[in-house]
């Protein structure tokens, strides 16, 4: 079966996003002041792919988890998932340790880091991939609960429900009570941030369950607007409030609510996005492309930032070309060195994860083989 452009165009997305933030954050930021560029960019992009990431998992945790209820089934998603993310992030962690830092604190290797700043400091990027692998070992407990009733959608929808309850409160608890940082204390905190990738699973619920609802309301025109409406909205309450008036560290909604809102408007996004735009994909190139970069996406996030670290060290002349030179230089070499990872590295680890767990590798209703497949 196809890969899903729709999808493929949102992966794409995020990760030309999060490369944009940071690559005028290391090259550019001494010309200008490109905060509010770099803080609106990055944020959205993470978070596009931590309620694609929960759509895409959500359709395995129904099929292996739900539908089946037993502990074989919970045993194989868990395998499938750390063959597919760990080999190269432990690649990328001990290739840190050895070219970048020379000093590591084991929590990098559980990730356990978020809960430490110093411990964070050794690869920053790590802390949204430590939210999704405890996201991936924690949320499929409840959820093999939805196979012991006989309404299994109705326990999955309750149960999911219910999550998305808990961390916003969770956060309040928090705001209450000792009155954290915005991006720190609050956006990079596990037990804080997994209601984003609970979205997703929903949404992955709803195709499965309630296809002609999904369809009409959730993926229909005006979902479309109230999306892009939103997400403009925050850009500029980000703006303002982030940059300007530095109130998001002392918001209660910024610091609570807004989280939530924002993995909403991205959550009627994605379905948008998965049922109109393969009508698109009659542009071979395009969607060749477009799937070309999702299916690396994983990749580039892992390696970029050493990459960039390392070029940006070389930016010292103060002029504008030679910044952009280097900047160029560090992408075709981050493109080159993840397309030969992933062909020699990735490729073979998946092969015997199939084998292992005798799954064929294939997509399933058009959900992509990415990362998260």
């Amino acid at each position: 079966m196809e890969r899903n452009a729709g999808l493929d165009m949102i992966r794409s997305a995020a990760i030309l996003l999060v490369l944009f933030c940071h690559g005028l954050g290391f090259f550019f930021m001494q010309y200008h002041d490109f905060n509010p560029l770099n803080y609106v960019t990055g944020y959205l992009g993470v978070e596009l792919f931590f309620v694609l990431s929960g759509f895409l998992i959500g359709r395995i945790l129904l099929q292996d988890v739900v539908e089946k209820g037993t502990l074989s089934g919970l045993g194989t998603f868990y395998l499938r998932r750390w063959f597919r993310t760990l080999p190269l992030y432990f690649f990328t962690v001990a290739t840190t340790y050895l070219f970048m830092t020379g000093s590591m604190d084991l929590t990098n290797l559980v990730f356990l880091q978020n809960f430490d700043e110093q411990d964070l400091s050794f690869l920053p990027i790590s802390w949204s991939l430590s939210i999704e692998e405890w996201f991936y070992l924690l949320i499929p407990l409840p959820l093999l609960l939805a196979a012991k009733f006989r309404n299994r959608a109705a326990a999955f929808f309750s149960i999911c429900a219910a999550l998305l309850l808990l961390f916003p409160i969770l956060r309040m608890m928090e705001v209450h009570g000792s009155q954290p940082l915005w991006d720190y204390g609050i956006r990079k905190q596990i037990p804080l941030r997994l209601d984003s990738l609970v979205f997703g699973v929903i949404l992955a619920g709803m195709k499965v369950y309630h296809g002609s609802i999904y369809r009409k309301f959730l993926a229909g025109k005006a979902s479309l607007v109230v999306a892009v409406a939103g997400l403009i909205g925050f850009s500029g309450f980000y703006v303002y409030n982030g940059i300007q008036a530095q109130t998001m560290d002392h918001s209660w909604f910024a610091r609570t609510l807004l989280f939530s809102l924002v993995s909403f408007f991205i959550a009627l996004l994605i379905a948008v996005a998965e049922v109109h735009i393969p009508r698109l994909g009659r542009l071979p190139k395009t969607r060749a492309f477009i799937g070309f970069i999702s299916a690396q996406s994983y990749g580039y996030y892992l390696f970029h930032w050493n990459l960039f670290v390392w070029f940006s060290r070389e930016n010292t002349t103060k002029s504008i070309g030679h910044s952009l030179y280097l900047l160029l230089f560090a992408l075709v070499l981050l493109i080159g060195f993840t397309f030969v990872m992933h062909r020699y590295y990735e490729v073979p680890f998946l092969k015997l994860r199939d084998f292992i767990t005798k799954k064929p590798k294939r997509t399933d209703s058009g959900f992509p083989l990415t990362r998260d497949a």
